[in-house]
């Protein structure tokens, strides 16, 4: 399994969670699935509250939706999925990412719904 995510897709959420920080961000991944690869092409935003330590959603505003790949959200520096991730990735799709600062390109990554590393490939 491999995520392509569109440039313009990830530069939209690393901004959203450089300005949102030092608060954790939150969003859900629209996109499409090609074989074993997550193409993600859009942000799915669903209300969230946040603080430097947590993101708190309700699972029930997650859209009934067969474009919802994943999800994406900030940590405060770069660490792997916590306990409460590796719980929550499951209702949230199979693709999801950790943004962390300084928030560019190379800030970033990716993991299956059990919390493993995948890879990520940024399409212009």
């Amino acid at each position: 399994m491999k995520v392509v995510i569109r440039a313009d897709v990830l530069d939209g959420i690393l901004d959203a969670a450089r300005r949102q920080y030092p608060r954790e961000f939150f969003c859900l991944l629209g996109g499409r699935w090609d074989g074993k690869t997550a193409k993600v092409e859009e942000i799915v935003f669903i209300p969230f509250k946040s603080s430097e330590h947590y993101v708190l959603f309700n699972p029930h505003d997650i859209p009934i939706d067969s474009r919802i790949v994943g999800s994406a959200h900030s940590h405060p520096r770069a660490s792997p999925p916590s306990r409460a991730d590796r719980r929550t990735f499951p209702k949230t799709g199979w693709v999801h990412l950790i943004v962390y600062p300084p928030f560019d390109r190379t800030s970033v990554n990716s993991y299956d719904a059990r919390g493993c590393p995948i890879p990520l490939l940024i399409e212009d």
